[in-house]
């Protein structure tokens, strides 16, 4: 029973690195909505670049945006930048443990993938609410409410998001399925 809890425990940690990686993978790439025409690409291209590179935790220089856009900004770093931690770690930890102890974990990782994703599908069908819950766990105050005129609306829309969510459950539940097919192929 011990042994069964440590697998799972090293199976989540795997999982974490999983997701992470898919997350900093979109993070880095997906940068406006499929097919969306940028308004204003130099703004764009340097606000991701004050979100993905910029080491120094400041406001971002960008004229264009109002004090509650600049903070929101601010606050969407220090998420990146807690996230992108926990992602090196959970990744380097995750990677040895599949190198030592993949046929006891791999089973645990296609079970717990498959089935956090199924969850993540079925909130994906009330995504304005679960959109809503995510931005208030991580940023207080509803400091990530703004007017529809809000450069950072324009610049990210509802479906950037949806969009950005569909295609981190399509790739993750590509890797779990695969996982289950190692797996099944294992204990063969």
């Amino acid at each position: 029973m011990v042994k069964k809890i440590f697998y799972i425990f090293l199976s989540i940690i795997v999982l974490t690195g999983i997701y992470l990686t898919l997350f900093e993978i979109l993070l880095y790439n997906f940068h406006s909505p499929i097919d969306a025409k940028i308004i204003n690409p130099n703004a764009q291209y340097t606000t991701w670049t004050y979100l993905l590179h910029q080491k120094y935790i400041t406001f971002i220089e960008l004229d264009l945006l109002n004090i509650h856009e600049k903070r929101h900004l601010l606050d969407v770093k220090r998420v990146f930048k807690a996230t992108y931690i926990t992602w090196m770690l959970s990744a380097s930890l995750g990677f040895l443990i599949l190198v030592i102890f993949f046929k006891k974990v791999i089973k645990y990782i296609a079970l717990f993938g498959l089935t956090l994703n199924t969850l993540s599908l079925l909130l994906s069908f009330n995504f304005l609410n679960s959109f809503k819950l995510f931005h208030a766990l991580f940023f207080k105050q509803n400091s990530w409410i703004f007017l529809k005129e809000s450069l950072l609306i324009e610049w990210f829309p509802l479906i950037y998001f949806q969009e950005f969510f569909s295609l981190f459950l399509l790739l993750s539940f590509s890797i779990f399925v695969l996982f289950r097919i190692i797996a099944i192929k294992v204990s063969l």
